[in-house]
């Protein structure tokens, strides 16, 4: 797999050192020797008639399954010792190359005009594709023309895989028997070096530091003024004069659910012996359950099809191939979109269908989307300058229509649904931002049949209402609104999937994996980031000493420093009754659980603020294919992936208040 190397020159002064990265970066100063020393990598050039070196470390064993880009502690290095033992050369190739990548990529490119291959490789997708016409070609993949049809893909270790075949091959052919190579790359600013090891099969892309300033268009006195705006003014006064019924509602539903959290019973120790797992257990009724779920939960029941996408390798190409082939509509309603370079790069795809025709609209979280613009993100170039907003570029130069949910009460839309042409629908735990894409481990589920007609009408209510009519468009929309449109075609094979929302006075969600934990006799599997509500952990409690595996994976990471402490408690409290806490080797933004034969997948959190508060949505099923899926590709990949917890973990006392605080969010 491609990995990401950073090299530093800080030892110059900053005027010297960003003149001499800048002469690297556009092959100004092309190294004067490469070498291989003590698991390091040496560029030396000759700058202003003195010897600079670069250095890189060779990457470890990667802390993270999902980390594609490993970055060492990078350093200028100093003179060093080039007759020192162990000193291994490194072939730089000054030229040429470029016929080599062009042959290997003409390669991959399926046979027949009109079809092409999405290959994801160094931090991007693009698709290689005949056009029409014949001819090879590639584009990057918010690129991609509407007239190709995708026909595979090859993942970035596939990729590395093959290509490492490839080079050896014609090396084998040219009589070439060096081993190790630095390649310039030509044509990617802060990437000027490709290195390829053939004897350990290591292809690694060689990256400068920023020797730039990081820019944004809203200042910090902006960011002040506009959270104050967003927060203050337009949640808690235009939001109240639109949304009166809406809003007092949601008061009322907040105090109550407030009590009602502060007031959850102590989950104290189990006393005596836990019991083994009862290996031979039947799982529950699940016709009994369905039953239950129909009388007192919900009856909103639709077939469809539902396939697992792990990860944003796998969800981000899936949605950007159908979002560029979209004919009429793409309806986005996100928790946050960010402003980083990956996701405005989403965000042009967008803009371009938009004036191509397709009717494009993008509901966000006003106050999060706010709040993330605050963040600096981990991959910038130079040319990259923040804007203030993602409403606002993407409404520039485009038909994109965009409106943001309110934050009254400090409550929050924490859907994310999209939906390409009324026919491919998305559900789960990922926004639109390069943490998804790239660092955080995460699932969505890609929906068609009857069951988008469900979410494409949920969509429209929620624009409505987070329109300037508030309240009173929202209900002119259900009472009046007679538009007719093609239902989805149910087709064989497609199964029941059953639409669970948090909304104020309808936890449906947390209603449903409560009664769900009570009936479950044989396994419990639980992954979700956001771990606080006691009467969940209660409930899991009584399972375990019923002899029900309880399992449940929280992050080693987190992003929210509060949570990440109350994790640990409750993983504390978990672990002395006998159930496996796993803490999986990174960030797990992942919402799913499984009980039984019960799957329930979404964007909800297990915390108050999820299982009451906010507007969620999550899918549950029952089909046993489906089950087996998430059991192999999500659940059983990621007990290996994880950590198992042997020990209670040392807290001090200020850990237990934040314990208690977390009951309220």
């Amino acid at each position: 797999m491609a990995l990401i190397l950073i090299l530093c020159a800080c030892a110059t002064p900053s005027k010297t050192r960003k003149n001499f990265l800048s002469s690297v970066d556009s092959y100004k100063t092309a190294p004067k020797e490469v070498f291989l020393l003590k698991d390091n990598i040496y560029i030396k050039y000759l700058y202003e008639n003195k010897d600079v070196y670069l250095k890189a470390e060779l990457p470890k064993e990667k802390s993270n399954p999902l980390d594609n880009y490993s970055r060492t502690q990078l350093s200028a290095a100093k003179a060093v010792n080039e007759t020192s033992e162990g000193k291994k050369e490194i072939l730089y190739v000054s030229g040429g190359f470029e016929n080599i990548i062009t042959d290997f990529f003409k390669t991959l490119i399926p046979q027949g005009n009109g079809k092409g291959v999405v290959v994801i490789i160094q931090g991007f997708e693009g698709v290689l594709f005949r056009a029409e016409n014949g001819k090879a070609d590639f584009k990057l993949l918010t690129e991609l023309p509407e007239n190709i049809e995708v026909v595979g893909k090859i993942n970035e270790s596939r990729f590395t895989e093959l290509f490492l075949a490839a080079i050896k091959k014609d090396l084998q052919i040219a009589e070439i028997t060096e081993k190790r190579f630095l390649i310039p790359t030509q044509n990617k600013p802060m990437e000027p070096y490709i290195y390829l090891d053939l004897e350990n099969n290591l292809a690694l892309t060689l990256t400068l530091p920023e020797y730039f300033e990081f820019k944004k268009q809203m200042t910090e006195l902006g960011f002040s003024l506009s959270f104050i705006y967003s927060f203050l003014i337009k949640s808690h006064i235009f939001g109240i004069v639109k949304a009166p019924f809406t809003s007092t509602f949601r008061l009322l539903s907040l105090g109550k659910n407030s009590l009602y959290s502060a007031m959850a019973p102590l989950t104290p120790d189990n006393e005596g012996q836990i019991p083994p797992i009862n290996e031979n257990a039947q799982p529950m009724d699940l016709t009994a359950f369905n039953d239950f779920l129909d009388k007192t939960i919900s009856k909103e029941v639709y077939k469809g099809s539902a396939e697992l996408l792990v990860n944003g390798e796998e969800f981000f190409p899936h949605f950007l191939v159908n979002a560029n082939q979209a004919q009429h509509s793409i309806f986005i309603r996100l928790y946050i979109f960010t402003t980083d370079m990956y996701s405005l790069s989403l965000a042009d795809m967008l803009k371009r269908k938009s004036q191509e025709g397709t009717d494009v609209r993008v509901m966000v979280d006003e106050l999060n989307s706010l709040l993330n613009n605050k963040k600096t993100p981990a991959y910038y170039s130079k040319d990259y300058v923040m804007p203030k907003s993602i409403a606002s570029y993407l409404k520039k130069g485009s038909k994109v229509k965009v409106r943001k949910r309110l934050n009254t009460w400090a409550t929050f839309d924490h859907s994310k649904v999209i939906i390409i042409d009324r026919d491919l629908a998305y559900t789960g735990g990922m926004n639109f931002g390069e943490e998804y894409r790239y660092q955080w481990h995460d699932m969505m589920i890609a929906l068609r049949g009857p069951v988008v007609g469900k979410l494409v009408k949920n969509f429209y209510e929620a624009w409505s209402f987070n329109g300037i009519g508030g309240d009173f468009s929202a209900a002119y929309r259900k009472i009046f609104s007679k538009k007719s449109r093609p239902k989805n075609a149910e087709k064989p094979g497609m199964i029941n999937i059953r639409l669970l929302y948090t909304q104020p006075q309808e936890a449906q969600i947390f209603k449903a994996q409560i009664e769900a934990i009570k009936r479950a006799k044989k396994r419990i599997y639980i992954q979700n980031a956001y771990f606080s509500d006691d009467r969940i952990v209660k409930h899991l409690l009584d399972a375990r000493m019923r002899g029900v595996d309880v399992r449940v994976i929280l992050p080693s990471e987190n992003d929210i420093g509060i949570m990440a402490k109350n994790n640990i408690a409750m993983a504390n409290k978990l672990f002395r009754n006998g159930i496996k806490v796993y803490f999986y080797n990174g960030m797990s933004h992942v919402k799913a659980a499984l009980y039984d034969g019960w799957a329930i997948v979404g964007s909800a959190n297990f915390d108050k603020m999820s299982l009451f508060i906010n507007n969620e949505m999550s899918l549950g099923i029952d089909d046993p294919a489906f089950v087996k899926q998430l059991e192999t590709r999500l659940f059983e990949k990621d007990f290996q992936d994880s950590e198992l917890m042997t020990e209670e973990i040392e807290m001090n006392w200020a850990w237990k208040i934040v314990g208690a605080l977390t009951n309220q969010l």
